[in-house]
């Protein structure tokens, strides 16, 4: 028999793409339903039309909005950590492979890619940006855009989430140009930035001449009319600090940065403060391979954008549920623990809690209970901090996932 055509509630559409579709979307619909309505076996309760449908009246902007809702509520009223009184942001970008279809393929235009000695394949490919808080795990805003867009483009679009003498933005050494250095300076934003060694002078002179640290003035140039017009009454004397600091392995990496006073950051502190940066690296580990953001719920540009947003709120939930515990078990002693090494949650394991708890959490006669559960899970699924620890990292393109043929 044909089940009834019924349509999809609102917030049930939310929770699912906040999910993570990843298996055929009639057997997460079947799933969903079972477990919504307490069922003891699965029946089709609404079909993957209706799904369809409902999902193409949804603007992926609603999931930023709740991001946006869930963010600035935990820097409302939750005690979060900084670093010297500022809140510690890094900046980065990444790539995505989008599925085949049009509608793709005009958004985001197609790109070729090959491996050595194999031809060229045409790929719609995403650039992507998120503007995240490395201390308390939060993503405050993400960009997603064509391959053609800059990084640098996309990192403009983040200013506005930045709060002048509030915030720190940490950059690695794709950001830096004196265009960008102007415009932080002008919106009063401070930094830290690494420098490309070999193409700024003053990053070839602090290595050549072993100077530790410096300050220098820096001048915009007289081309850049436009931010010249964007900022009239801004001074176009770029003041910052050049800080050479030893790596573990040898050599030097430079670092540029806004923090002038020497007594209140004195150079010793700046290798711990851009070490901070690296958490936006773990970042995209969480939301690329561990949420499978190229696995995408459907192939239409929309459905991307959906399941991008979407990413980013589930993300940002699971940081924001997790900080009470996250701090209880940073405070841990290692004698309490009858451990070598301190511990730290485990956030593979906070955010797959999250996405299965999903319809828990937003059913108020379950939601204390399964806020409970959370907790202890957590509390008991720590991992050791291992001190020192690295793994390199695996070079190469992945190839997308299969749209035909989803796992069971």
């Amino acid at each position: 028999m044909f089940c009834r055509k019924r349509k999809i509630h609102f917030s049930h559409l939310i929770i699912l793409i906040t999910q993570g579709l990843t298996r055929s979307i009639q057997r997460e619909l079947n799933s969903f339903y079972q477990k919504l309505l307490k069922k003891d076996f699965l029946e089709q309760y609404v079909t993957k039309g209706a799904f369809s449908r409902a999902r193409a009246k949804l603007k992926p902007e609603a999931f930023a909005e709740l991001n946006q809702i869930g963010r600035d509520n935990f820097y409302r009223n939750a005690p979060w950590t900084g670093w010297h009184g500022f809140r510690l942001l890094a900046c980065d970008g990444s790539t995505a492979m989008l599925p085949r279809h049009h509608t793709v393929e005009k958004e985001f235009g197609i790109t070729c890619f090959g491996r050595k000695g194999e031809p060229e394949r045409p790929h719609s490919i995403a650039r992507i940006s998120l503007l995240y808080d490395v201390l308390n795990f939060v993503t405050l805003d993400g960009r997603i855009a064509s391959y053609n867009t800059s990084e640098e483009a996309l990192l403009r679009e983040h200013l506005d989430y930045l709060k002048p003498k509030q915030d720190l933005l940490l950059l690695d050494r794709g950001y830096p140009s004196r265009k960008l250095l102007f415009e932080l300076q002008a919106l009063g934003i401070d930094y830290c930035i690494r420098l490309p060694e070999n193409h700024w002078l003053e990053a070839r002179e602090m290595h050549e001449q072993g100077i530790a640290e410096k300050e220098v003035v820096l001048q915009l140039s007289t081309k850049d009319t436009e931010l010249r017009t964007l900022y009239p009454d801004a001074d176009t004397n770029i003041r910052c600090k050049l800080v050479a600091v030893e790596l573990e392995g040898g050599g030097k990496e430079i670092l540029c940065t806004s923090l002038l006073n020497a007594t209140a950051y004195p150079a010793s502190c700046f290798a711990e403060l851009y070490h901070f940066r690296w958490n936006i690296e773990e970042g995209y580990k969480l939301f690329k391979t561990r949420m499978g953001l190229e696995t995408f719920s459907g192939k239409t540009a929309l459905a991307v954008k959906q399941d991008f947003y979407a990413g980013i709120f589930m993300m940002t939930t699971a940081a924001v549920m997790a900080f009470p515990v996250a701090e209880e078990v940073k405070k841990l002693k290692t004698d309490t623990l009858q451990r070598k090494h301190p511990v730290q949650i485990n956030r593979t394991n906070a955010l797959a809690m999250v996405r299965e708890m999903a319809i828990g959490f937003f059913k108020s006669e379950m939601s204390g209970r399964v806020l409970n559960a959370f907790d202890s899970i957590l509390r008991r699924t720590v991992e050791i901090v291992r001190p020192g620890r690295k793994v390199p990292r695996k070079q190469g393109r992945k190839k997308p996932p299969a749209m035909n043929y989803k796992q069971l």
